[in-house]
């Protein structure tokens, strides 16, 4: 049985926790610089507040990187050298040369690196990848996704709010259709994107981005922190040249409903789009057991350290072009942006 550790207890780490729960796994403990936090999540979730990162190394298997982005990188390069399997939240890192260094720690220690694009493992765009696959839909031509909520900086999280860390609305939302379109498409060859990335209101910020792909492919994809408090949307339709798919988080379900968490009452209920009756159709759930297959029988991961990469590359991309109002090259990019990518 694999000896789990969280790193960083803010609000995802509060579903890892969870879904950890449900595995058959040993939850070991957490670490984060607020002691007070760590001890909370111990009493909450069972395991040890380690007091250093050092003493929380040494008694796990496998390291959950939840801090935020700006910490990835210490973090992962500690879990690595110290031997440790390695899963991490998305983006990889705020830069491109922080996400090198990580993915070539962890290959020189030989521990796996998976980072957790969620989106994959969501019923309706895991089914919509599978009827890709199957030849379903022939060959895919269009692409299109939206993915609108609100502000994430509440309660005093400035994190959100300071686009040189978090990198805006298109590298915490619109990452997420980034990775799910290049699943679906393969490379990108070009990204333009159009957004409020640089207007200075980071509150409030909101993202278009079209893609071409190698294969001819185009995306479109909509990303947005302007809407209402509470509100969250996703979409996606997929056109080949047999056939279409088609899905809105905005149609009427099956089932609908909404519970509270026993462990945190105040906490909101995310919406999958799916039936909440459904247990087994978590997504964070998924992920993690999927990483936990791979670290125990090998099996092959859905999400590589070059997918990771590759998200955050074009992510980048989307906004260099959103400042300078131009297509941006996925090819040249580091050699013609190089001076923003640090």
């Amino acid at each position: 049985m694999k000896r789990i550790g969280i790193l960083g207890t803010g609000s995802i780490a509060r579903w890892h926790a969870r879904c950890w729960q449900r595995l058959p796994v040993e939850m070991v403990g957490y670490f984060d610089l607020n002691q007070a936090a760590a001890q909370g999540f111990a009493e909450q979730y069972g395991g040890t507040a380690f007091p250093t990162l050092d003493e929380f190394l040494d008694q796990v298997d496998l390291v959950d990187v939840c801090t935020p982005g700006t910490a990835h990188t210490e973090c992962v390069v500690a879990a690595a050298e110290a031997g440790k399997a390695v899963t991490c939240e998305k983006p990889l890192a705020r830069h491109l040369n922080e996400c090198t260094t990580m993915i070539d720690a962890c290959e020189k220690a030989g521990v796996p690196l998976f980072i957790a694009h969620v989106v994959r493992f969501f019923p309706q765009f895991a089914g919509a990848k599978a009827s890709i696959d199957s030849g379903a839909i022939g060959n895919p031509g269009v692409i299109r996704t939206v993915r609108n909520g609100s502000f994430p900086g509440g309660n005093g999280n400035t994190y959100y709010g300071d686009f040189r860390k978090s990198g805006g609305v298109i590298m915490d939302v619109g990452i997420h259709d980034i990775d799910f379109h290049r699943w679906c498409c393969g490379e990108v060859e070009r990204v333009f994107a159009r957004g409020l990335s640089h207007a200075g209101i980071d509150d409030r910020d909101h993202a278009l981005m079209v893609l071409r792909f190698e294969s001819g492919a185009i995306g479109h994809i909509e990303c947005s922190w302007a809407h209402p408090p509470g509100q969250f949307r996703t979409r996606l339709e997929i056109a080949g040249d047999e056939g279409l798919i088609e899905w809105d988080s905005a149609d009427r379900q099956a089932i609908v409903s909404a519970f509270r968490l026993e462990d945190d009452p105040k906490a909101p209920v995310p919406r999958n789009g799916e039936s909440p009756t459904s247990l087994d159709d978590d997504p964070y759930l998924k992920e993690l057991a999927h990483f936990l297959d791979h670290v125990e029988n090998g099996t092959p991961l859905l999400v590589t350290p070059h997918d990771a990469y590759m998200a955050v590359k074009v992510s980048l991309a989307a906004i260099e072009s959103v400042r300078i109002g131009q297509p941006v090259d996925i090819a040249s990019f580091e050699e013609n942006f190089g001076e923003h990518l640090q």
